[in-house]
């Protein structure tokens, strides 16, 4: 008799523990079991576990973000970046009421990561990234890569990048895309400068610009060769830079009009220098 009622008190305090802990985590269960799920059903009837690059964490759609902007005494501060949402109130000397970047806290303000305008918040266009310049994009990962592995991690922004399920929107996918595109674009650019180091300048009102190169131009690094100086183009670039070229190469390039198999680059000569000089002049 004992021993059942022993056993119906203990069914009896798992349940008032089961729903202690709904009633103080009823957010994440409701999105766990959502998750889940949805999964279920998508599967055929299959269960299997929710599949993510890293860790959700908790989902925050904008108003409850803005609920940790060091308003509220005693609630922490909360700052999201590419939908990315971080704890940052040990940062609270930069981040804190009055401080310089106070401004990101509580909101996506990704883009005002890149113009430094801390004056106006447009929520229509805080977070529209796709516009931004390749390198801009690279930029706000470098920043995404900061808070990673400064700050702590919370959680993804409902919206633009992620949706009520904390998956990645067909936004956040094309940002992928053109991160890619500017990554690899990047890569290039530093074969290209490996490839054919910078030149030295200098400029003066008599002379105009002088480009010249030496074994150590372009990073510093000495090399067995000195080059040429010649106008490299980019690709999609209508400004150029001055690159030094082996000696070796100039027969081919110039023989192919200047075009290079690598990057789809363009390597054009000075005007008015000789092809073999190590040195031109030109103004602008």
């Amino acid at each position: 008799m004992f021993g059942l009622l022993r056993h119906l008190f203990k069914l009896q305090f798992l349940f008032v523990v089961a729903a202690v802990l709904a009633g103080f985590y009823h957010t994440e269960i409701r999105q766990f079991l959502r998750r889940h799920t949805d999964d279920y059903l998508n599967q055929g009837g299959i269960p299997v576990a929710f599949q993510a690059d890293d860790e959700v964490g908790t989902l925050f759609t904008p108003a409850e973000l803005a609920q940790f902007n060091g308003e509220q005494e005693g609630r922490p501060l909360y700052l999201a970046l590419l939908g990315s949402v971080f704890d940052v109130s040990r940062g609270i000397k930069h981040y804190g009421s009055g401080c310089s970047y106070n401004f990101f806290v509580g909101r996506d303000a990704s883009v005002s990561f890149i113009s430094g305008d801390f004056d106006s918040y447009d929520p229509e266009t805080a977070d529209d990234v796709l516009t931004l310049k390749p390198e801009d994009l690279l930029g706000l990962v470098g920043w995404r890569d900061f808070y990673e592995k400064d700050y702590i991690y919370k959680g993804r922004l409902i919206g633009r990048f992620y949706d009520d399920r904390g998956q990645r929107t067909t936004y956040h996918h094309k940002f992928l895309e053109l991160l890619q595109q500017a990554q690899d674009a990047k890569r290039q650019a530093d074969e290209l400068r490996a490839r054919y180091p910078g030149c030295n300048i200098e400029w003066s009102e008599s002379q105009g610009t002088r480009v010249w190169c030496t074994n150590t131009s372009g990073d510093g690094k000495e090399r067995s060769w000195i080059g040429h100086p010649r106008k490299l183009y980019s690709r999609g670039n209508k400004n150029f830079q001055c690159a030094c070229v082996p000696a070796s190469e100039l027969d081919e390039i110039d023989a192919g009009g200047g075009n290079v198999a690598h990057a789809d680059a363009m390597l054009k000569p000075y005007d008015n220098c000789e092809p073999r000089a190590q040195e031109c002049f030109y103004r602008v």
